[in-house]
């Protein structure tokens, strides 16, 4: 391992004690953080597969420090044990990250980021098997950390994934034959082409949640850097309003009455920052 690599930035994953209705309401969080036996890697971009008995199985981010590139994996975290106790990998060969999950039909699918290859592909996932299966390339364009929320595409996209706009477009239903992104009119569907905001809270940080009644939307806070903070918005007729922020985390999702968080780690954050600055 590289000096660059052993001082660069790395991710852990959490799992929040406190309920949705707690966050939301402003509790001081309970983390727990499970160990991480794979000393090799770091994992981030959690997404609930499955919850049962006291294990959380997982899609994540897992990016190898030999790659130097990342995949995404299954993992299982025993909570009872707070540890990583299982890893395999179900996508692999390009750079791979934020395995968004949509179920349909008794199915799971999976739109991981691939921004880099402007593109972003729709898989089948077979939990019992642990492999993808592609379907469809459901954009062209390199959007980052996307979200589906009633058939309608969320996403910031490259050169800007971490600014300020929000860039929203239609796509049908995920069963119809030949699915992929449409060329509809966005204002035809009554939606802002896209939505700007005032500071950088536009990239998404996790899927959209429903909680009392009402829509959430996890944001990255990036105003100084990239995993600054979360910021949690009320969805109403796509306008978006902070409800709260937490400095630290990254991510956030919740499934099946389990909610999984991951926050930036810097192992030697001074030397990181002079070294960033003399790169400039």
């Amino acid at each position: 391992m590289t000096l660059r690599q052993l001082i660069r930035p790395r991710w852990r994953i959490g799992i929040v004690d406190n309920s949705l209705e707690g966050i939301i309401g402003g509790e001081e969080l309970r983390v727990q953080w499970p160990a991480n036996p794979f000393h090799d890697r770091w994992f981030a971009d959690p997404f609930i597969v499955s919850v049962k008995d006291n294990e959380v199985k997982l899609l994540v981010e897992d990016y190898r420090y030999a790659d130097d590139i990342g995949r995404i994996s299954r993992i299982i975290v025993d909570m009872e044990r707070n540890s990583i106790v299982s890893c395999k990998a179900v996508l692999v060969g390009r750079h791979f990250s934020f395995p968004a999950i949509m179920r349909k039909d008794g199915k799971i699918f999976v739109y991981p980021e691939q921004g880099r290859q402007r593109k972003l592909d729709l898989y089948e996932y077979d939990e019992k098997n642990d492999v993808c299966q592609y379907v469809k390339t459901l954009s062209k364009e390199p959007l980052t950390d996307a979200i589906i929320y009633n058939n309608m595409i969320y996403s910031t996209k490259l050169p800007e994934p971490n600014g300020k706009r929000l860039w929203m477009k239609p796509t049908p239903n995920p069963s119809q034959k030949g699915w992929e992104v449409s060329n509809l009119e966005i204002d035809a569907l009554n939606a802002p082409k896209v939505y700007t905001f005032e500071e950088c809270i536009a990239r998404n940080a996790g899927d959209f949640f429903e909680c009392n009644g009402k829509v959430y939307r996890p944001a990255q806070e990036s105003n100084q850097w990239y995993g600054n903070a979360l910021s949690i918005q009320e969805f109403r007729t796509n306008e978006f309003s902070e409800v709260r922020r937490i400095p630290g985390l990254h991510t956030l999702n919740s499934f099946q009455g389990v909610t999984v968080v991951d926050r930036k780690v810097f192992p030697f954050k001074w030397v990181y920052r002079l070294l960033r600055r003399t790169d400039k």
